[in-house]
C-alpha cells in the first residue's frame, strides 16, 4: 500500500466546483482518503515544500501561486497510489496534458495545473511529514466523510469557467498583451467560480496567473 500527498492548488480550490471534481475523480480511483484539510499556505511552508527548486528563476512564482488562495490537502492510500494519481492528473504542463486527464480538463496554462502529487514513496513520506508538522494535516477516520461532504456541497451548483479563463490566458500570451484588462478579465471569471471565497483570494490568484502570463510574454519578446 502506498500513500501520496495531493494538494489541490488555488486554481482548483478557489474555483470550488473544479477542486471538488478533481478530488472526486481521484477518489474514484478506489483510493482511501486518510487526511483532508482546507487551508491557506504560509510563506514559510510554501518555501519548504518547494525547497528543491530554491534558487531557480521560477521559485518565487511557485511560492506566490500556492500562497495566493486556499488549498485542499489530502493523503490518499492504496495500491500503486502514486502512479495512479499522477496518471489521472496528466503531464505537469497543462498544454501537454491530454484532454482526458484532469490537468487537460481543468488546468489553465503551464504550471497553473490544478494539483501537486507526490512522485515517489520517499517523497510522499517527506511531504506528509512536513505538512503534518507545519500544516496541521492530520490523519483521521473521518477524513473521507469530510471530503465527500465537500464534494456534495460544491458540485451541487456547478460553476466551471476553465475554458474561458484558459482562452484569456492563451490570447494574452499569443498577442503579447499584458494590459490591466487581462488581469481584470481573470478576476471576473475566477470570481464566477469562487463560491464562499474571500475577494482577496480571487484577486491574488488572478495576480499569480497574470504574473505567469507576463513571464511568458517576456520570454517570447
Amino acid at each position: 500500500m502506498e500513500r501520496s500527498l495531493v494538494i489541490i492548488k488555488p486554481d482548483g480550490a478557489v474555483r470550488r466546483t473544479v477542486g471538488a471534481r478533481v478530488i472526486e475523480a481521484l477518489h474514484g480511483l478506489g483510493l482511501r482518503v486518510r487526511a483532508f484539510r482546507e487551508m491557506r499556505v504560509s510563506q514559510e511552508l510554501a518555501e519548504k515544500h518547494y525547497a528543491v527548486h530554491k534558487g531557480k528563476p521560477f521559485f518565487p512564482w511557485l511560492v506566490q501561486f500556492i500562497t495566493s488562495g486556499r488549498v485542499l490537502v489530502l493523503v490518499f492510500e492504496g495500491e500503486n497510489a502514486i502512479q495512479r494519481i499522477r496518471d489521472a492528473l496528466g503531464p505537469t504542463f497543462v498544454q501537454k496534458a491530454p484532454p482526458d486527464t484532469l490537468r487537460g480538463r481543468y488546468g489553465i496554462w503551464g504550471g497553473i495545473n490544478i494539483a501537486h502529487a507526490s512522485d515517489s514513496p520517499e517523497t510522499a513520506a517527506t511531504e506528509i511529514d512536513l505538512w503534518s508538522r507545519e500544516g496541521n494535516v492530520r490523519e483521521s477516520d473521518g477524513a473521507e466523510k469530510e471530503m465527500l461532504t465537500y464534494i456534495e456541497r460544491y458540485t451541487a451548483e456547478a460553476s466551471d469557467h476553465t475554458s474561458e479563463i484558459r482562452e484569456v490566458v492563451v490570447h494574452a500570451i499569443d498577442s503579447d498583451d499584458v494590459s490591466s484588462s487581462v488581469l481584470e478579465s481573470l478576476e471576473v471569471l475566477i470570481a464566477k467560480d469562487a463560491r464562499d471565497v474571500e475577494d482577496d483570494e480571487v484577486e491574488k490568484l488572478a495576480e499569480a496567473i497574470f504574473a505567469l502570463v507576463k513571464e511568458e510574454v517576456s520570454k517570447s519578446g
